[in-house]
């Protein structure tokens, strides 16, 4: 199936990040004038080199603050007056038991991951209204089952899912809301994830683990994600919304 996003415009989240980088090239590659924001200003500096001459922008915008996330949406509305696709991709994850999880650590990973998700929706999904647009929103395998010592993270992440649900009924029938549900991704995220575990031993089961939960005994990789996000916000997904769509190599059919 060929994608086309010409003519469109769109923002994406944590777009210094291993997913965040290839949908922003990817879908500059299909024709969309894309709009990258994160954190990380090096890794936004390089990417930004790396898509010179495609129509892209990176911006300094964490989806933590209210005020940087509304300064984006006014920015957005006055360089387009309008937005056709927004990929919530921005996320942290860490790992500890529930009773030794702090109100910072959880805190930390719910603003970012689920409220980070609702303020970019909120603010720029007014300027979808209209445009027969796309919120896609990378949730996760941990959004649909139970992971141990993971509580803040499947909470996070199985808010993104019902929030997606309730987003597509607010949003119906103009603009579409869907969500992605990976599974483990050969990115940074996991690699640093498994650094900081206390030993070899612990580190070789933990990595053998995230190949072994998926069906296909291997890591996703960024592209296989960024291939649903392209389908979804193209027109070909037309009839797509409220769906948290599973592209985890099997994990949770099991």
């Amino acid at each position: 199936m060929e994608i086309s996003l010409k003519g469109k415009t769109a923002v994406v989240t944590g777009a210094a990040g291993g997913v965040g980088q290839v949908a922003c090239e990817k879908f500059c590659e299909d024709g969309a004038t894309v709009i990258g924001i994160d954190v990380d200003e090096a890794r936004g500096a390089a990417l930004t080199d790396r898509l010179r001459g495609r129509d892209f922008e990176f911006r300094l915008v964490s989806v933590a603050s209210s005020d940087e996330v509304a300064e984006l949406a006014e920015y957005v509305r006055g360089r387009f007056g309008a937005l056709d696709v927004l990929l919530n991709n921005a996320a942290i994850v860490r790992g500890a038991p529930v009773l030794e999880t702090t109100d910072e650590q959880w805190d930390a990973i719910l603003d970012i991951n689920l409220k980070g998700v609702f303020r970019m929706t909120r603010d720029l999904g007014v300027h979808m209204k209209g445009r027969r647009g796309s919120i896609i929103n990378v949730a996760s395998n941990a959004g649909l089952v139970g992971f141990e010592n993971m509580s803040a993270y499947c909470a996070s992440k199985g808010g993104v899912v019902q929030f997606t649900k309730a987003c597509a009924m607010d949003f119906a029938p103009e603009v579409r809301v869907n969500a992605i549900c990976p599974g483990v991704i050969d990115t940074a995220m996991p690699h640093a994830f498994v650094r900081d575990l206390p030993d070899e031993a612990a580190k070789a089961a933990a990595w053998a683990n995230f190949e072994n939960g998926h069906l296909l005994r291997r890591l996703a990789q960024p592209e296989e994600i960024v291939a649903m996000a392209r389908f979804l916000a193209s027109d070909a997904a037309s009839f797509v919304t409220g769906a948290a769509i599973s592209v985890d190599g099997g994990w949770v059919a099991q």
